[in-house]
């Protein structure tokens, strides 16, 4: 008797593939990277944490530079905020620190938080929990943060952080750090000529893409701007003399069409890049000057400047020198009438205007549950609509989303940027 038990049948080639999945090509594996990255960069950014699940080759692609490349190259980058924001620690002596945070977006239904309600005059105005504040967590940021009063300006993917004081030793800084938001890493650019605190900066791409320093400097200082190639990303030779009778400290600086604009509290210049001279504004831009006021703020969109003054919105008319308001945007107004609260800034957020500000605690109805925190931050994405009517150009504004930000704690905000990624 043959007690050997004999082997069992060997199984077919087809019923073995079957149970061999991992045999099988993946997509990222059957096509070449660029035709992979081509296809993953038509996907929305808000997309890429669900879609990098997928498998490990999606999961590096959409993590690799490739990949911002071809976004860039077919047109399909998206705004993102970035929020920088002061925090009190306290301990045995009490210091503030400085952090980085990236609003998300709260598309997965698992972790909505459903609707908040803010109470005014005894109605209230629901808000939509879709923007949370993500802390940046590498430690570069964090660096970035270790200055004060520097001038932080957006440009593509990246933010620059420039000049500000050492809190170290007190002093000026030459230094230039660019935060890489694709990579949450940072970098150092080539050094100003002359050390700033408070400097003012603007993006001015008629020459090829320039940023203007100005300002922040010691008064017998002849460098009182400079530009910055970002092609090259070397500072030019030639530097900006001061405006005439500038007078004080108190400044703002902004690019509109071919020229720059700086605007004082007695004078207002205008900035000629091909002819290297300032020329001083007439009596045609005298409402200018208002966004200087203590508590406004103001950003330049679609070449045109706007204001938040007094829970309205306006538009600067070039053509009357005179302050316009937008129109429709009587919900917004009333979310804040008769409420404390702090504006913090205006961005221009892809095409759309963002209006930022911060709740104080009288602002917060707990009637409802989930009710906004004490203290926390705001956010409206504003679609802007233009209509040229006999009596001139006429901007409209919709809400097109209204939240608050989820970050618990106690911290003020400082600024507000947007990036293309």
């Amino acid at each position: 008797m043959n007690n050997s038990t004999s082997p069992s049948p060997r199984p077919s080639s087809s019923s073995s593939r079957c149970h061999e999945p991992s045999s099988s090509p993946s997509f990222s594996s059957a096509v070449p990277d660029e035709i992979a990255a081509n296809c993953l960069a038509r996907v929305s950014k808000s997309q890429y944490r669900s879609t990098s699940s997928v498998s490990k080759s999606f999961h590096s692609l959409l993590s690799s530079p490739e990949i911002y490349a071809a976004r860039s190259e077919i047109g399909a980058t998206e705004p993102r905020l970035y929020l920088c924001c002061e925090s009190l620690r306290t301990g045995a002596t009490t210091t503030t620190r400085r952090s980085w945070y990236n609003l998300m977006s709260l598309d997965d239904e698992r972790i909505k938080k459903g609707d908040a309600f803010i109470s005014v005059n005894g109605a209230e105005i629901k808000m939509k929990t879709e923007l949370r504040l993500v802390p940046v967590k590498d430690s570069s940021f964090h660096h970035l943060c270790a200055r004060s009063k520097e001038a932080n300006l957006a440009v593509g993917p990246e933010i620059y952080q420039i000049g500000g004081i050492n809190k170290k030793n007190g002093k000026r800084s030459r230094s230039v750090c660019v935060l890489d938001c694709r990579s949450h890493t940072q970098r150092r650019a080539p050094r100003m000529r002359v050390a700033r605190q408070c400097a003012k900066a603007c993006l001015f791409d008629d020459d090829g893409s320039s940023i203007y320093v100005m300002g922040g400097c010691r008064r017998d200082k002849e460098c009182w701007g400079e530009v910055f190639d970002l092609k090259s990303q070397t500072w030019k030779k030639e530097t900006l003399p001061s405006p005439l009778l500038i007078g004080g400290d108190e400044f703002q600086v902004f690019a509109l069409g071919a020229k720059i604009y700086v605007i004082t509290e007695c004078n207002k210049y205008v900035y000629d890049p091909k002819e290297g001279r300032w020329l001083l504004l007439d009596w045609h831009f005298v409402g200018l000057n208002r966004i200087l006021e203590l508590g406004g703020v103001w950003c330049v969109l679609d070449n045109l400047v706007f204001m938040e003054c007094s829970s309205d919105l306006y538009w600067y008319d070039l053509s009357c020198g005179k302050w316009v308001i937008v129109q429709g945007l009587e919900d917004l107004c009333y979310t804040r009438v008769n409420c404390r609260y702090r504006m913090v800034q205006l961005v221009n957020y892809g095409g759309k205007l963002v209006i930022v500000w911060l709740v104080l605690p009288e602002a917060v109805s707990r009637r409802k549950p989930p009710v906004i925190p004490l203290e926390k931050t705001c956010f409206a994405v504003i679609r802007l609509e233009k209509r040229l009517t006999s009596s001139g150009l006429v901007i409209s504004g919709e809400i097109e989303r209204l939240s608050f930000s989820l970050v618990h704690g106690s911290y003020n905000p400082l600024t507000c940027l947007s990036v293309s990624l």
